[in-house]
């Protein structure tokens, strides 16, 4: 599992993109890797986080590869005056600069689509005319919504904008009698192609993998942000009145501000009656566009479409000011609103029923939307009882990861107790890396001995099967001796973080975390460097032999 964001390559422009994706692929080829994980690939403008996308259907454009080989219209020129060499030296140094990377690559695919609609390219022309006749259910809206987005200086808080700009019906009014509207219908013709160059180069990944015999696995983000097209668009599917998130969770550590209240994400809740009215087309269309680029999909927080977890509150800095607030304060300030779930909390077992029957439906609907791709549900920590008989009985995988499977006394479960129909990993994007959880651990055995982090580590080694003292490091032997036991578990799917593989530090994600520091730590070398790295080159195929070991190839996937 790597983040797009997070890759390296020679020519890359400061972030990851669909080149080093595709030479992702190859290398999990060359080691018999069966599955590339990613997160989510939509656009972002703001809160660069993938899981607070401003479009359910369009494609990020900062994940696309600029070169004149995969966007038509794309000139050296545009590249060099956009990206000149000593800017492109600062752009690949360190992490993502989100807000500069973002607005560069976008201004050089507008300055390609100048060119391109001026060339004599009559199939490539056609070809767009047809993305955009197939596509025009989201992408007018969406276009439209991100020109104008790009007047208000990349503010996407449609709330802030002038009054007729506030809905689609009212911006097209204001288009036509607007001395603007010239301009802004050239941008969003502009757009229109920046969206067919990425669904070409997303399709040509997914032929790529399918040529390399690799399965690509993406995901699908459990909401949308309050400040997207689709909410802009289709008010009568969102509550923006309430945003949604989770309750304080033990399991993984957050940042300080969700330790009171929980992560508040500051994403609609949706309006699961009014989606339910039109046979929950906008779900099922979702579903539909990321088959096009994937084999796998993991679905994003599967218990919030079971029950969400509201805050009468928005997230980010807003929800900072009431992490120091006792329950009667905050009541004060919101008129006696608190977080709730709904329908029902799963302790209620007078109204919980309600949670079972919309999970069911709302799952079996995606499945039947999916068609062929697998779905695997992210859904962590200990379940109730009636959302694990749902996914049984819907043949719903999850995802299982070894230091929440735990018994009451804190204990390790062990490994024969997983449930097969799962995918295993020692965690996700989310999650500190092994080599973080196995240094904090060490770091805390003495000073405090009853620490959370202590009992991670004692788990863990357990979960390896280690005998003796603990290592002063991270070593290779215990890497492999963790790596070999995930991989010998009945869980049908085992997946290693790329820091997990690697035995890195590396973290993408703080949990409640936002602003520009986040969603933004990339790989300090290519794969292709890091496989002559004479530390981390040796642990790749050794990693792959023992899955190979554990009989975990092609042929046996696909009977698992």
């Amino acid at each position: 599992m790597i983040p797009v964001f997070a890759l390296r390559r020679d020519d890359d422009h400061g972030i990851g993109d669909t080149r080093a994706v595709r030479e992702a692929v190859e290398f999990c080829a060359r080691h018999g890797f069966e599955v590339l994980q990613i997160l989510p690939i939509h656009d972002t403008v703001g809160d660069h986080s993938p899981y607070n996308p401003i479009s359910s259907r369009a494609l990020s454009p900062a994940l696309l590869t600029l070169d004149e080989t995969a966007a038509p219209g794309l000139t050296s020129g545009i590249l060099d005056e956009i990206f000149p060499q000593n800017w492109l030296s600062q752009l690949r140094e360190g992490s993502v600069k989100h807000r500069l990377v973002h607005s560069l690559k976008l201004n050089a695919l507008v300055q390609a689509y100048d060119v391109f609609r001026q060339s004599n390219e009559a199939e490539a022309h056609e070809e767009l005319k047809q993305f955009e006749k197939q596509e025009e259910d989201w992408l007018a809206d969406y276009v439209l919504f991100r020109a104008l987005a790009m007047k208000y200086e990349n503010n996407p808080h449609w709330e802030q904008w002038q009054p007729e700009h506030r809905s689609p019906a009212a911006a097209r009014t204001w288009l036509e009698s607007h001395d603007e509207g010239g301009q802004i219908q050239h941008l969003c013709r502009a757009l229109n192609y920046v969206q067919w160059v990425a669904r070409k180069q997303w399709k040509a990944v997914r032929d790529h993998a399918d040529a390399c015999g690799v399965l690509l696995m993406g995901e699908m983000s459990f909401g949308v942000s309050k400040s997207s097209a689709d909410v802009w668009s289709h008010r009568d599917l969102f509550d923006i009145e309430w945003s949604m998130g989770t309750r304080p969770v033990v399991y993984f550590d957050t940042n300080k501000d969700s330790e009171t209240w929980g992560q508040n994400w500051g994403l609609p809740p949706y309006r699961w009656e009014n989606h339910r009215s039109t046979h929950f087309t906008w779900l099922r269309k979702r579903l539909q566009s990321e088959a096009q680029f994937f084999h796998i999909c993991r679905l994003d927080h599967l218990r919030g479409y079971f029950r969400a977890y509201m805050f009468p509150w928005q997230g980010g800095s807003e929800h900072s000011q009431f992490a120091t607030l006792s329950e009667h304060e905050a009541a004060q300030r919101t008129g006696g609103r608190l977080p709730r779930f709904v329908p029902a909390p799963d302790d209620d077992k007078l109204h919980s029923g309600m949670n079972d029957l919309q999970g069911r439906e709302i799952i079996a609907i995606m499945q039947e939307a999916a068609g062929p791709m697998q779905l695997f549900a992210e859904i962590m920590g200990a379940m109730p009882d009636y959302m694990r008989k749902a996914l049984d009985d819907l043949q719903m995988p999850n995802l299982t990861f070894p230091l929440l499977e735990k018994n009451e006394d804190g204990s390790i479960n062990p490994p024969d107790l997983f449930r097969p129909l799962s995918l295993i990993s020692y965690g996700n994007h989310d999650h500190a890396p092994l080599a973080s959880i196995y240094n904090q651990g060490l770091a805390k055995m003495k000073d405090e001995p009853d620490s959370k982090a202590r009992t991670d580590l004692n788990n863990l080694l357990e979960f390896a099967g280690w005998e003796g003292l603990p290592p002063e490091t991270l070593n290779d032997e215990l890497l492999k001796a963790l790596q070999r036991s995930l991989f010998n578990t009945p869980c049908i799917l085992a997946v290693l973080m790329i820091p997990d593989l690697l035995g890195i530090p590396l973290r993408f994600n703080l949990p409640g975390s936002y602003g520009d520091l986040t969603w933004c730590d990339r790989l300090d070398f290519s794969l292709s460097e890091f496989e002559k790295h004479p530390v981390y080159g040796p642990r790749i195929p050794r990693a792959a032999e023992l899955a190979r070991a554990a009989g975990r190839t092609s042929s046996e996937l696909s009977t698992r």
